[in-house]
């Protein structure tokens, strides 16, 4: 099952690099964002590409729940519980991100560009909910990739693996900030089409 675990983390690896990139670039604006982009999804939109990731992330979801019920029912260590937490939390941000990205692809008929995150994070009411959702999903992300890191490094280079941990998690709230304070409009104005606030018409 970790073998299994291990293969499919290589595709999905690459994958998120690529997308996480995409993203900090969108910090310098959105058009910036969109351009690069457009060029990444030559490579990830080939139906074949497209299908190996997916099929990696399911492979993802699959052997890492397995592996976190694995590690709650022999209750190991705070690390290990943190590693296994923030990859169910990873995993349930993937299906239902993937969920709706795919609905409005084929129902809405619109791009699934940043232009459909910003409108979210920006609408009165969908903020609240929708700025923890994404916030959390990437710090969860470091959070997982420093303990995998403290794993690796702990028997042989035990003040290293704290080193990389504490580093890791630093950089992923310091990125996790930066990112949500940006796309959410408090570093420089956003202009988002009409057509992606209308995603989202509930104000609450």
């Amino acid at each position: 099952m970790e073998g299994l675990h291990k293969v499919s983390a290589g595709f999905v690896f690459a994958f998120l690099c690529l997308h996480m990139a995409n993203h900090l670039i969108g910090l310098q604006d959105l058009e910036t964002h969109i351009t690069f982009m457009t060029v990444a999804r030559m490579a990830y939109r080939h139906p074949v590409v497209e299908m190996v990731v997916l099929l990696a992330f399911l492979l993802q979801i699959l052997t890492g729940w397995a592996l976190a019920r694995e590690i709650w029912a022999k209750k190991k260590d705070f690390l290990h519980q943190l590693q296994a937490a923030s990859g169910v939390y990873i995993a349930f941000f993937a299906l239902t991100h993937v969920a709706f990205i795919f609905a409005v692809r084929q129902v809405f008929n619109l791009d699934s560009n940043i232009y459909l995150i910003v409108a979210g994070l920006m609408q009165t009411g969908w903020m609240y909910v929708l700025i923890p959702y994404y916030a959390l999903a990437i710090f969860a992300l470091f959070v997982h990739m420093g303990c995998i890191l403290f794993d690796i490094f702990k028997k042989t280079l035990r003040p290293v693996s704290w080193m990389l941990l504490v580093l890791t998690v630093g950089i992923g709230g310091y990125v996790t900030y930066v990112m949500m304070m940006t796309y959410t409009g408090h570093v420089f104005t956003l202009h988002v089409p009409e057509e992606y606030f209308a995603l989202y018409p509930v104000k609450f």
